[in-house]
């Protein structure tokens, strides 16, 4: 029998502080973040700021068609402009090595690093140059002539998967990236013996992630080996891909993730602009830089995924949840890359946070010739506990059963398994409800008579704290490790690969070491994501690293801590779990004779065992079945948060204009290691669920021309728009998480439009079922409802999409 992951490091475990021991963990102001300085004094190094000697630049050649053939590539122009040194096409790296994103679905990979024979999106690259200057790359890229064949563009999901749809990538495979089926009990004798069954359709938008830094690289080519510092998300994945796009071993590729400026989910791919000058590098000898211009990051690297809901419950007359049948129909854009697992994932979050035992579910992730959909924020948690939130206010309307209480009646507890597979630990969903409703004052919501311009709206949501998918096939699944060296000087070192992008990880391991050996924050040293100086660790994504990367790190700690305290208890005829660190000392409780410093405590390790220093090494493995990925069926993650949030809102009648006056946020977060973070978090997150219930939406013409590439154009809130917002923090220590921890990132922006929408619904008496509720949409809603009585607005298109749908194809996926 396999070795479980709690028995293998059961030793360290047991010389772990107690949580009542905890000096940092759990205190709201205990520490600040470990680049505080080096981003207020803007000494923080970011990727353009990366300067090399004798440095070069890339600049990328774009197809202005969202569909076409290309026909032919002419340099002739451009290589007049003085400076120029260097071409690329598509010719120029080896056929077949596409750009994906997990490689278990590496045969999936679609992305080309330029297009060698059709673009599939408007900025599609197809060329790119080097020159000596940014501005004659700039200038030779605009003169490179293409010639191209224009082709019909598909902008429509349903169209793209009707069977005559023009195919966009292989001519004999349909415009399905990806689909995904999850069934459990039988739906059918419930819906039949249901009180009360129903059929509505819901619809987002597609969003930016509108992170201030750009993406871009730097590449260095020496002694037959790349150095690439770029705005990653994942250092090791982002290696993987790159290595594979230039057809070399990732031994030849080391890259360095320097400060990110914000990622969302949006700088989890490859791109062409890593791989360009990485290849301009090796040419010509000078380092490449490349980084791209707004317009170019809204039409080039990833968007959040549009989808389009079909959604059926039953109840009984109670409001018990019997069943639900829903289709969810992602417009995958032109790629797959990480919006391939977007596709899963809206399922697995349509069956939680409440409890259902029969379900009949199934996604499609066609491609279209729109940008590309990728993972963001939330991945596509966000559309789908809108939909289904939504959805469960019009059913508690319909049975005439207060919202909350229908919430009450259905919520998942502790320790409950979900019909899919999912274990669920420790759970507070009910006392973030709760937290959140005596916040608004639910009890007395109904003095804002419907209609009246005022209401209030409340929704719930869960998240998985990580997941086991380690996007790279790796050892045991593992996700994620850590190496701690313990120095006679006085102070540690934690080695870390997790990538800081602006959500204060590095603080986190930075804090759970100082924790376990008794340190100050500033005499534990952090070297971070570089490829060659640090261990395996799988990214920032889905709401991991804490928990993942945190818990390696503490196995880590506790395996340097346990190796230092076993020596000194056989100095000290003594169990190393007698032994405690604190205040830089190393003791033994109510024992001054047997009391030395840090220093005294490694050096005396190292003097017995021949100079070698303390060192401790640490992973962490979800231990689920690796299947899950595959089946659909089993846990995701090993361990699950909840929210829950409330808002309150005027509405201007006439206008349409949206006033979001208070708002309220309970999150379920394990044991915050730092509440002040953990608030910071939640409050960044309700500014990106504002931006997607009422303000961000890309905007095409009929060519696929995207109409407000830049942040003129692209409306998303500032301070200005933020409400008044109150955070409770309703957690219990979960048994899997690091000191207690679970996932305050990702989870925190679910529930957060469908509050909005509701709150709007009952403010205005009419149900919105389509975002962004912009004051010009919802005034011709209220006008419409003035004339008609019509009640419900927003995907009306929907019910006839679904209905002429082809069924799913047999064998994949």
């Amino acid at each position: 029998m396999a070795i479980k992951q709690h028995d293998y490091y059961k030793d360290i475990e047991s010389v772990y502080k107690k949580p009542e021991d905890y000096e940092l963990a759990g205190k709201g102001n205990a520490y600040v973040r470990v680049d505080a300085e080096a981003k207020v004094t803007g000494k923080a190094v970011y990727t353009d700021d990366v300067d090399l000697p004798d440095m070069w630049y890339c600049k990328l050649v774009h197809s202005p068609y969202a569909h076409a053939r290309i026909k032919s590539i002419d340099f002739t122009e451009a290589k007049k402009v003085p400076g120029v040194k260097a071409f690329l096409t598509g010719k120029d790296f080896p056929e077949g090595h596409n750009l994906g994103n997990p490689e278990a679905f590496k045969e999936l990979a679609d992305k080309e690093p330029l297009c060698r024979e059709k673009v599939r999106m408007i900025g599609d690259e197809v060329a790119a140059v080097c020159a000596t200057t940014e501005e004659a790359a700039t200038e030779a890229a605009l003169k490179v002539k293409v010639e191209y064949e224009p082709l019909k563009p598909i902008l429509d999901p349903f169209e793209a998967m009707q069977p005559d749809a023009l195919p966009i990538h292989y001519p004999d495979q349909e415009n399905l990236s990806i689909f995904t089926v999850m069934n459990a009990g039988d739906p059918d004798k419930a819906f039949a013996e249901a009180d009360y069954t129903d059929c509505h359709y819901y619809k987002t938008q597609q969003m930016v992630h509108a992170a201030l830094e750009p993406h871009g690289a730097v590449a260095k080519y020496e002694n037959g080996e790349w150095t690439i510092w770029t705005t990653t998300q994942g250092a090791y994945v982002s290696r993987y891909w790159i290595a594979w796009g230039l057809g070399v071993p990732e031994s030849q590729v080391r890259l360095i993730k320097p400060m990110v400026g914000g990622g969302f989910g949006g700088k989890l791919d490859v791109f062409a602009h890593e791989l360009c000058p990485c290849k301009f590098a090796q040419m010509t000898g000078h380092p490449v830089k490349c980084i791209l211009k707004r317009d170019e990051v809204f039409m080039c690297t990833r968007t959040r995924h549009p989808i389009s809901f079909e959604i059926q419950s039953a109840f009984t007359k109670e409001g018990k949840m019997l069943a639900k049948r829903c289709i969810h129909i992602l417009d995958g854009g032109a790629y797959g890359g990480s919006g391939i697992a977007a596709n899963t994932l809206s399922l697995i979050c349509a069956t939680f946070p409440y409890k259902v035992e029969n379900i009949d579910m199934h996604a499609r992730r066609p491609y279209t010739n729109h940008p590309a959909s990728g993972a963001m924020r939330g991945y596509s948690a966000c559309q789908v506990h809108f939909a289904h939130e939504v959805h469960m206010d019009e059913v508690a309307n319909a049975l005439n059963i207060d919202p909350l209480e229908l919430r009450r009646k259905n919520e998942i507890t502790p320790y409950y398994t979900g019909p899919t597979g999912l274990e669920f630990t420790s759970c507070c969903f009910d006392e973030c409800l709760t937290a959140c409703a005596d916040y608004i004052d639910w009890e007395h919501r109904f003095r804002f008579e419907e209609g009246s311009g005022e209401g209030i709206g409340l929704s719930g949501s869960g998240f998985m704290s990580g997941t086991g998918f380690p996007v790279l096939v790796t050892p045991h699944y593992c996700s994620t490790a850590a190496i701690v060296r313990l120095n006679r000087e006085g102070y540690a070192v934690v080695f870390s690969g997790a990538n800081d992008i602006g959500q204060g990880c590095d603080t986190v391991m930075t804090m759970i070491v100082a924790e376990e050996l008794g340190l100050r924050m500033d005499e534990v040293k952090l070297v971070q994501s570089d490829t060659t100086a640090t261990p395996w660790d799988a990214g920032s994504f889905g709401s991991r690293v804490t928990f993942l990367s945190g818990n390696a790190t503490r196995h880590a700690v506790g395996d340097a801590k346990y190796k230092l305290l076993s020596h000194w208890a056989g100095e000290w005829g003594c169990k190393p779990q007698d032994i405690t660190m604190k205040d830089h000392r190393v003791f033994i409780k109510g024992d001054p004779e047997h009391n030395i410093s840090y220093n005294e405590a490694c050096f005396g390790y190292e003097e017995t065992n021949f100079g070698r220093c303390c060192a401790g090494v640490g992973s962490f493995c979800h231990e689920g079945d690796k299947d899950v990925y595959v089946k659909n069926v089993g846990n995701y993650a090993t361990a699950y948060s909840f929210s829950a949030s409330a808002a309150k809102v005027k509405v201007d009648m006439e206008t349409g204009q949206v006033d979001v006056e208070d708002f309220v946020f309970g999150h379920d977060c394990g044991r915050p290691l730092n509440i002040r973070a953990v608030e910071g978090q939640i409050e960044g997150s309700v500014a990106m669920g504002l931006g997607f219930s009422c303000f961000e939406e890309c905007l095409y013409d009929e060519n696929g021309v995207i109409l407000n590439p830049g942040f003129r154009d692209y409306r998303f809130p500032t301070a200005l728009d933020m409400p008044h917002m109150k955070t409770i923090i309703c957690s219990e220590q979960d048994p899997e998480g690091p000191m207690g921890a679970k996932e305050a990132g990702e989870g925190s922006t679910a529930p957060v439009g469908s509050a909005i929408a509701n709150a709007i619904m009952y403010a205005t008496g009419i149900t919105l079922r389509e975002l962004p509720i912009t004051p010009e949409r919802l005034w011709r809603m209220l006008r419409e409802h003035e004339k008609t009585g019509k009640s419900a607005f927003g995907a009306e298109d929907l019910p006839d999409k679904f209905a002429n749908m082809p069924p799913l194809p047999e064998g994949r996926y």
